[in-house]
Parts: structure tokens; C-alpha cells; sequence
């Protein structure tokens, strides 16, 4: 089972059903995943992916990384300031998001009308979990998940992605 854990809860309804949207528009097992929030029980099996978006007061960033595996990925929202400068203190891969140009995956355009819009781009070739290379390229998301902010989509998209969604699979998704 992949475990991915989000530094904020605060939307973790709505990213919770974008990504089950995402896995079941595709027909693919979503009880591989669990999404959740860090308790003392989540410290009994490791993260694999700890997704850094927004700051929380009640967040213990220590914890969280202590809790990654070894070969486990960050996902960080480059555009937060509050994670600048972590240390990582075992072996782990950094994936960042965000409108910062330098991010690997960034968002080129957002249109917000009867849906929202969200064109996505690969900065950078990156792996997946299973060992994939995803090469840089662009592609459109489009979601009717009014309540989710840009850089949760761009998040979901990312996990997505690292846990073997195809690109072409996403932006065909009708969410």
C-alpha cells in the first residue's frame, strides 16, 4: 500500500476524492493508497510520499520526515517559504510544485470559470515510484472540484503521477 501523508488536513476531503476521482475514472485500485493526516499510529508504518503543501500550526514537520521511508519522496509546494531550508536526514527524493519556474512541475495557465482548468507542465524528468521516467512536457487537468485551490490540484497531479498515472490518462480524466 502507498501511504501519502499531507501537511495540511485542512482540504483533505476534497483532495481525497479528487485523487480517488483521478483512480477511479481510471478504473485502478485506490486501496493501494492511504491519505491521511499524521497520528501517533501513522508513526507505525512508514510515508512514502510526504506532501508538504500549505504550513499547519499543528503540523510537526520533524515527525513527518522521521516517518518517510528511506526511499521515500517529498512532494513540497516550492511557493511555501515556511519549507525553505529543511533537512533531510536519510536518503529521500524531492519533487517540488508551484508557480516558481524552477519547480518540477509548475502550472503555465489556471482558467476558473464552470470548472477549473490547469495547464500543467514537467519541468524536469523525474521517476516514479515504480522506476518510470516522466520526461518534461505539457498537459491540460480539468476538474470540476470548485472547492480545491490550484496548488492542491497541482499536488494531487504530482502524487498521481509518482504513483504511476499517466499523463495522458489524467488530462482525458472527466473530474
Amino acid at each position: 500500500m502507498t501511504r501519502i501523508l499531507f501537511a495540511n488536513n485542512a482540504n483533505r476531503l476534497s483532495i481525497d476524492k479528487f485523487m480517488r476521482g483521478i483512480y477511479s475514472v481510471l478504473e485502478q485500485d485506490v486501496s493501494a493508497l492511504s491519505i491521511g493526516g499524521l497520528l501517533d499510529r501513522d508513526l507505525k508504518h512508514k510515508i512514502h510520499i510526504l506532501v508538504l503543501n500549505k504550513e499547519s500550526a499543528d503540523f510537526d514537520l520533524q515527525k513527518a520526515l522521521e516517518a518517510v521511508a528511506t526511499d521515500g519522496v517529498i512532494v513540497m509546494n516550492s511557493d511555501e517559504k515556511s519549507y525553505a531550508g529543511i533537512k533531510l536526514t536519510k536518503p529521500m527524493r524531492l519533487i517540488t510544485y508551484g508557480y516558481n519556474s524552477k519547480s518540477t512541475i509548475t502550472a503555465s495557465s489556471v482558467v476558473v470559470h464552470e470548472n477549473i482548468s490547469v495547464q500543467c507542465c514537467i519541468q524536469r524528468q523525474f521517476a516514479t515510484l515504480s522506476g518510470a521516467t516522466l520526461e518534461p512536457q505539457e498537459f491540460l487537468v480539468k476538474t470540476n472540484y470548485m472547492e480545491l485551490k490550484e496548488d492542491d490540484i497541482l499536488a494531487v497531479v504530482t502524487v498521481a503521477l509518482l504513483c504511476g498515472v499517466r499523463v495522458d490518462e489524467i488530462s482525458s480524466a472527466k473530474l
